[in-house]
């Protein structure tokens, strides 16, 4: 299970978010979400900012109980960098976790 490690707001609705398997991705929220209902607060900027990591970094949201799967974030939500964008597209799930894993461990590896 892919987890959150740390998450930051960069400027407007864009936050950054690091995984357990060391990658990093940037979302505009502006571009994912629809701010009406539960995610209407979420307009204000300085509300938006105060994001945090909730379940042992399974998930992120706000303190008015809207939330999101990290699970969605690292594979499914569109990311501005692309950093990662050739193994998303071109693998599925299962595939992606195991370069992730190894990715992780070649980071670690000790010479």
């Amino acid at each position: 299970m892919i987890s959150i490690i740390k998450i930051r707001h960069i400027k407007e609705y864009i936050l950054e978010i690091t995984f357990d398997d060391n990658c990093v991705k940037r979302f505009d929220f502006e571009k994912l979400i629809v701010f009406n209902g539960i995610a209407e607060p979420l307009k204000n900027i300085n509300y938006f900012k105060n994001v945090n990591i909730l379940n042992d970094g399974r998930s992120f949201g706000w303190d008015n109980n809207y939330d999101c799967c990290a699970d969605w974030a690292r594979y499914y939500a569109k990311d501005l960098s692309e950093e990662w964008k050739d193994i998303d597209e071109k693998f599925n799930l299962k595939q992606r976790i195991l370069i992730a894993k190894q990715n992780l461990e070649n980071k670690f590896e000790v010479v």
